[in-house]
């Protein structure tokens, strides 16, 4: 959901310890197809070179229910990819709306997405302990799943109805260690486009 700050606090490697309320399953996940009975009723496939490490329930921020699967792809040296699927919902008692007027449109699996994307160094503290970034860092923790200190990040939303009051996230991300600080826009730009078409493939969305 869109909150104030930048996302790259979404895959921050410090935790700090919030209780996470989770709550039961209405989904399953087998080799990488995720069945949730949450809205929007999709499929969701997952390329079945990422390990799935798990899920979980809660009321994010007390407005909405979130659902969160995570997937990652290692390496002996570590995670070098991440596939983080989230289905999110405003709850009943909240009026606002999703917002991503500000993103850039794609059009994929037949349906129109909005994108955002860049390369994000992980800080070295959490400002929003709440936040489903958070509960995404302390569930990779949990698994001995560390990130590493930068990656190639895109965002990928999907909003399937008019109301606005419900959406599906993916996020997609991978190492970006050895990848120079100083690169030039143009090269960066070209960088971030191949990111793209990786994500593109890692993941798939369709009619349930």
């Amino acid at each position: 959901m869109p909150i104030p700050g930048p996302r790259a606090l979404l895959l921050a490697a410090t935790l700090l310890a919030v209780p996470a309320t989770r709550q039961p399953a209405p989904y399953t996940v087998t080799n990488g197809h995720i069945r949730s009975a949450m809205q929007p009723a999709i499929r969701v496939d997952v390329d079945t070179a990422f390990r799935y490490v798990g899920s979980q329930r809660w009321p994010l921020y007390g407005v909405a229910q979130a659902e969160q699967h995570l997937f990652v792809q290692r390496s002996p040296s570590g995670p070098t990819r991440i596939v983080w699927v989230q289905f999110e919902e405003y709850l009943p008692t909240s009026t606002a709306r999703y917002d991503y007027s500000q993103d850039a449109p794609l059009t994929a699996f037949g349906r129109e997405l909005r994108v955002s994307k860049a390369v994000i160094a992980m800080p070295a503290t959490e400002a929003r302990p709440e936040s489903d970034g958070a509960y995404a860092r302390r569930l990779l923790r949990e698994h001995g799943v560390t990130l590493p200190p930068r990656v190639l990040y895109e965002r990928f939303i999907y909003l399937p109805d008019t109301t606005r009051r419900r959406e599906l996230m993916i996020i997609y991300a991978e190492d970006a260690s050895a990848l120079p600080a100083d690169l030039p826009p143009a090269e960066l730009a070209a960088r971030l486009a191949e990111h793209e078409r990786r994500a593109l493939r890692s993941f798939a969305v369709s009619a349930p």
